[in-house]
């Protein structure tokens, strides 16, 4: 295990966390629990594990948590940019569970692009046995997403300057402010400092935009019928970053066998409803 002098004093549940080197990935990951079956907790693009913050401890009791950064995200560091693509992550990550010597998970829960990472999990490991995805990115953004995004994503601003200089004026404006609002989600101020702090860092943007331009959805969908874990998706009525009628299209025909429930709320409405997502995880880790 190494330094966690990395993490700041102030970061949610920075007593879980630990930093643990993985081939040349310098993870950061939080563990919760002490018995149990596995449970992985898989973050969106340019958020991080602090995004399950208050899901933690509700699940602790039941349960061994593991919450990582995953790679290019926060602090989790030593990413090379080509190796952001969802397949590749994916076997980092039983890299990871194996390094910890923690059992392999039965429950995978992600959120947006975590949820295409929680199916790209599925295809090398068979002991998963149940998927849940909150507003998964199954289906391309809408336009107003694309125009937002659309200039982040060019080669040239993922390069390291490009990111730098857009880090530092991220964290110097009301960009990251405007960009929470757009997911019609409301956090309050103390959950929003995070997400500040992190677009802040060079290598978090870096990393996130290089992972959002690699995430190939249709080679996930090409292999969604041969996943053998049960799958719940879980979708925000009010989601502005992920259009419905098309992401409902999309279940229909790639997870005809998924279960299918609405929520009031917004692309990260999991952050402003940690009990009842906690419930729904429990519930179905009582049902394994």
């Amino acid at each position: 295990m190494n330094s966690l002098q990395r993490i700041p004093n102030n970061w949610p549940n920075r007593e879980l966390s630990q930093s643990i080197e993985v081939g040349q990935l310098h993870w950061h990951v939080q563990i919760s629990g002490d018995s149990g079956p596995t449970i992985l907790l898989l973050h969106g693009t340019g958020a991080s594990a602090h995004s399950w913050s208050e899901i933690i401890s509700k699940l602790a009791n039941h349960a061994r948590i593991v919450v990582p950064d995953l790679p290019g995200h926060a602090y989790t560091l030593n990413a090379p940019i080509d190796s952001l693509r969802l397949d590749k992550i994916a076997l980092e990550l039983k890299k990871l569970i194996a390094a910890l010597h923690l059992p392999g998970p039965h429950l995978v829960v992600g959120h947006s692009a975590g949820a295409l990472l929680a199916l790209s999990y599925a295809e090398i490991d068979s002991q998963i046995k149940c998927i849940i995805g909150f507003n998964p990115s199954l289906v391309p953004p809408p336009e107003s997403y694309t125009q937002f995004f659309g200039p982040l994503l060019s080669p040239l601003t993922r390069s390291s300057l490009v990111s730098f200089v857009l880090a530092k004026f991220a964290g110097a404006s009301a960009l990251i402010d405007r960009l929470l609002d757009s997911t019609n989600t409301i956090l309050p101020e103390s959950r929003r400092i995070f997400y500040r702090t992190l677009f802040s860092k060079t290598n978090h943007v870096l990393g996130a935009m290089n992972f959002m331009a690699a995430a190939d959805i249709n080679a996930v969908l090409s292999k969604a019928k041969m996943c053998q874990a049960k799958i719940i998706w879980v979708l925000g009525r009010n989601d502005t970053w992920i259009p419905e009628q098309r992401l409902r299209k999309t279940i229909t025909t790639y997870f005809p066998q998924a279960t299918v429930i609405d929520w009031n709320g917004g692309h990260l409405m999991h952050e402003l409803a940690p009990q009842q997502t906690a419930e729904l995880i429990l519930q179905e880790l009582s049902l394994l």
